[in-house]
């Protein structure tokens, strides 16, 4: 037996470990639907997760159901499998099941936090995971990815769920190898709790469309209620193959032999991978490549592992003394009976565990600096060991450190990463969407380490003979610029210096870094306050409609606060403008530096045109009067249209993409929906769009924009008749300023009417700017046709 237990390179360097060891059991509680009773509006559907043997029952051999209801009120609803360390694929219906809403729903069941086992591991055990990707099952017959499974649907498509642990697995648990899935494979899959006599062997009949349909033996446990979301293994290849989604039934009647028996069907890993690729959880996949070829190290690189050994430990009184240390470090189970690993195995360890070669190194390094720089160098320098750089205790050591920030930090930490580097950065460091919620921000900063730390260094230069500053350390500095009190920024910077120490890295150049980050921190300022204002119900027309209005105020730090109106009735748009005036004052006289208030008009489509902008508020005696849209920057968001087209996720991306891309411009050519939805979706980043269409088109022409995701659009509201006065105001260069620069037209608007004739309207949809509970209730389906 090995003696660093059974991690991914114990089976030896030619086998993998069973399907049992990355095998999740998905539990729900007792009390909810059960399989059978989520039929619903699918219960004609040929595919069926009923928990009923298809034809075997009029015989008299219907298995029974294995009992998983437990003291803890849980019960089985089906299984998944460990993609990454950290990470579990199952099906997004075992989702749908565990927190009991109908099994086929499409829509996001929102922040969901579930109870997992692992049956493969050595002393079993459960824990929580939470949702991180929803792949909603959707109908096969669709090209878009927003269309429900229709009633009696036989097959589908997505129905994926991506879930992150919310601590380490027990030992015994490794990520699975995965395989392409073709015909003729002989396979097996296993009931959600791992139990070895429901063990169902098939052969995988045919392929077609990313769906492999699997003849299940005539004698043995047959797929049925409970194994969906768990891997289909290939006997013969010793892979996962794909994952277990349907049973395919009769339908109601009796049975007669004739009828189709013990035949499912499974998503194959092609289709998987492509479906998690399009979701934007492609970054988990290089766990699953097969690790066999890494396996069989190269020579080189094994020979000089077995030589460092040596150095470090060339007798047994130094191997007992660090063995155990080591594996702890790597979380591997060993012995405690006095024996040893032998050298080889170490060597297999360093070249099979993730971040092993760092953890020996760490552990070396009180008693043997020189060997663990060695070790540092290695991984730092070798291409296959580059990805991870840190130990496991240096990791969760910065994880934790990153938990601790305060929530203003932590909603800021994407801004100082961009700042932190010239170049762009992925979508997963970028995106900041939510970074309140602890929850959230916990799996956003396991993204972002993941990304930064396979990055090279900075690129700034270095002393001679020393390395360069890695990428995470960098934006660690920079993070750690914003952070206060000082003992977290303190903190953060212990680590660097710590990470810095072991890798060799010149003491000035690290100073040379943090003094970029604190200039940077010293120039940047937080959020502008903002004021929010959310329009609803207007009746009339003109300046005598009314509205129903809510105010909240927002002083940078992404939290809204109620604010008090002018009583519960309706008000004119003249009325809404003297309150507007009353908060905007208090918050410009709060504010800090150069930071000033925005506001924020929440309106429905109808009112895309609402002139606020240029109302005034009568002043007392000689005094100009003032005008909202002149002294503070004025933009629009209508949420509703979004919800509406269900377009969020591409929302989401085209401002991950604000000022990489140049704008879109329509003119009279684009009347038509479909041409201006054609032209938009050939590039998913395009996320700027000047609408010049005629006058009276072009509200209706920035709604079709809006459904399509567009978060900033710009139009002329002003009708000219003579041709003179056509809009002319471009976007700025850098397009993050064009909120005050329309405010800058307004101004100038006013001052010099017939040289700035045009009345802009501008959409600035900032995901990263929460809105009020209200605009996410509001039921888009009450509001007119687009």
């Amino acid at each position: 037996m090995r003696w660093f237990g059974t991690g991914p390179y114990a089976a030896g360097e030619d086998a993998a470990p069973d399907e049992r060891a990355g095998l999740v059991t998905v539990y729900g509680t007792d009390g909810g639907p059960a399989d059978e009773a989520q039929q619903g509006r699918h219960a004609t559907a040929g595919p069926s997760f009923a928990a009923s043997a298809v034809g075997g029952a009029a015989l008299g051999t219907r298995p029974a159901a294995p009992r998983t209801a437990s003291r803890y009120g849980l019960r089985t609803v089906g299984a998944g499998v460990c993609l990454t360390p950290r990470h579990v694929l199952t099906c997004a219906h075992v989702v749908n099941l565990a927190v009991g809403r109908d099994r086929l729903e499409h829509a996001h069941p929102g922040a969901v936090e579930l109870t997992v086992g692992f049956p493969g591991a050595a002393h079993g055990g459960r824990g929580t995971a939470r949702l991180t990707h929803w792949i909603p099952p959707r109908d096969e017959q669709s090209s878009g990815r927003h269309s429900p499974v229709p009633p009696g649907a036989r097959r589908w498509r997505g129905d994926l769920a991506v879930l992150e642990l919310t601590g380490d697995p027990p030992p015994g648990v490794a990520p699975l190898r995965w395989a392409p899935m073709t015909a003729a494979q002989t396979v097996r899959a296993r009931y959600g709790s791992g139990d070895p006599e429901h063990l169902a062997y098939g052969r995988v009949a045919s392929v077609e469309g990313g769906i492999g349909y699997v003849h299940g033996g005539p004698t043995g446990a047959a797929i049925r209620a409970g194994y969906s979301g768990g891997p289909v293994w290939s006997v013969a290849e010793q892979r996962a193959v794909g994952l277990v989604a349907a049973m395919v039934t009769h339908g109601a009647g009796p049975y007669d032999p004739a009828m189709t028996s013990r035949l499912s069907w499974s998503f194959s890993w092609q289709a998987v991978r492509e479906e998690l690729t399009a979701a934007g959880a492609g970054g988990l996949l290089p766990d699953c490549r097969d690790r066999l070829p890494e396996q069989r190290a190269p020579d080189r690189l094994r020979e000089e592992l077995r030589l460092l050994l040596d150095q470090a430990l060339p007798d047994e009184a130094h191997v007992r003394k660090h063995a155990a240390r080591f594996a702890e470090r790597c979380r591997l189970p060993h012995p405690e009976d006095g024996s040893l690993p032998t050298l080889e195995e170490w060597t297999d360890v360093l070249l099979t565990v993730d971040r092993a070669v760092p953890a020996l190194a760490e552990v070396l390094a009180p008693c043997d600096p020189v060997s663990a720089r060695k070790l540092r160098d290695l991984a730092r320098l070798t291409p296959r060991l580059t990805a991870h750089w840190m130990s496991p205790w240096e990791e969760q050591a910065l994880l934790h450190l990153l938990g601790t920030l305060p929530d203003d930090v932590r909603r800021r930490v994407p801004e100082a990463t961009r700042n932190a580097f010239p170049y762009p950065l992925p979508d997963e460091v970028e995106d900041g969407t939510g970074l309140s919620d602890p929850k959230v921000f916990a799996a956003y900063a396991r993204r972002w380490l993941t990304a930064l730390e396979s990055r090279a260094g900075d690129g700034r230069q270095v002393p001679a003979g020393t390395p360069g500053v890695p990428a995470l350390l960098r934006a660690v500095e920079f993070v750690a610029a914003l952070s206060s009190p000082l003992d977290r920024r303190d903190e953060l910077r212990r680590w660097t210096e710590r990470m810095a120490g072991h890798l060799g890295i010149d003491s000035g150049t690290l100073a040379d870094r943090r003094a970029d980050a604190e200039r940077w921190a010293e120039a940047a300022v937080s959020a502008p306050p903002r004021l929010v204002v959310e329009l609803t119900g207007g009746t009339g027309h003109g300046r005598t409609r009314r509205y129903d209005v809510g105010f909240w105020t927002d002083v940078g730090d992404g939290r809204l606060q109620p604010a008090a109106g002018a009583g519960a009735d309706p008000l004119t748009p003249a009325e809404i403008v003297k309150v507007l005036h009353k908060h905007l004052d208090r918050l410009a006289g709060a504010s800090v530096g150069q930071a000033w208030p925005t506001v924020e008009l929440i309106v429905e489509h109808g009112d895309l045109e609402i002139d606020l902008d240029s109302l005034d508020a009568a002043a007392a005696g000689p005094l100009p009067p003032k005008v909202v849209g002149t002294r503070y920057p004025m933009v629009l968001r209508c949420p509703s249209i979004r919800r509406l087209a269900d377009s969020d996720g591409v929302w989401r991306r085209r401002w991950r993409a604000l000022g990489r891309k140049g704008v879109v411009r329509l003119d009279a050519a684009h009347d038509d929906p479909g041409r201006v939805a054609g032209l938009l979706d050939a590039d998913l980043d395009a996320s700027v769009v000047v609408v010049g269409t005629p006058h009276g088109t072009r509200a209706r022409t920035a709604t079709w924009c809006l459904a399509c995701g567009v978060p900033v659009l710009l139009w002329d509201r002003a009708e000219h008749p003579d041709g003179v006065g056509a809009f002319r105001l471009d976007p700025p260069s850098r397009v993050h300023q064009l909120p005050d620069a329309v405010r800058e037209y307004r101004a100038k608007a006013r001052s010099s009417p017939d040289e700035h004739r045009a009345r802009p309207v501008l959409v600035w949809d900032d995901p990263g700017r929460p809105l009020p509970l209200t605009a996410h209730l509001t039921d888009p389906s009450e509001r007119a046709e687009l």
